[in-house]
């Protein structure tokens, strides 16, 4: 794309950029992004995740803040209200996730996310789905690596 055609109708941010902050976001969280020692199911897992963390980067709805943090703003009403920091997760939001049933991967994952953001579990639980699926590929990539 050049640099003096518009954009598609919707995205704000080019793809060269998004692509810039994924990797900007990665570096900074110490994620490790190199598919060489992937299997091919871990390879289409991370891709997924991506699409979904670029397709938001270039709507403009999640950005990387200075501190390479990803800050989305929720675009459905009934996601809550406020933008959400996704910050680097200590270990305590591990920990949180020990406190849920064996079996209960969803409401890990929503303790996790609840505690590396400093929301309520509630807050993912009554999610939209268009604005669950950016915070948990985000959150996927954390807890996956």
């Amino acid at each position: 794309m050049s640099d003096d055609s518009p954009l598609p109708a919707g995205q704000k941010v080019a793809d060269d950029v998004a692509e810039s902050e994924f990797e900007r976001f990665g570096e900074a969280m110490d994620l490790d992004f190199d598919k060489s020692h992937m299997d091919e199911e871990d390879k289409k897992g991370f891709d997924d995740l991506k699409r979904i963390i670029l397709r938001a980067l270039k709507d403009g709805s999640l950005v990387v803040n200075d501190d390479g943090c990803p800050f989305y703003k929720p675009k459905h009403p009934d996601s809550g209200n406020g933008p959400i920091t996704f910050n680097e997760p200590k270990g305590a939001a591990l920990k949180e996730t020990d406190k849920k049933k064996k079996g209960h991967d969803v409401g890990k994952t929503y303790a996790f996310a609840a505690a590396m953001t400093g929301e309520n579990e509630s807050r993912f639980s009554n999610m939209a789905s268009r604005d669950l699926k950016v915070c948990l590929a985000i959150v996927n990539l954390f807890m996956g690596g």
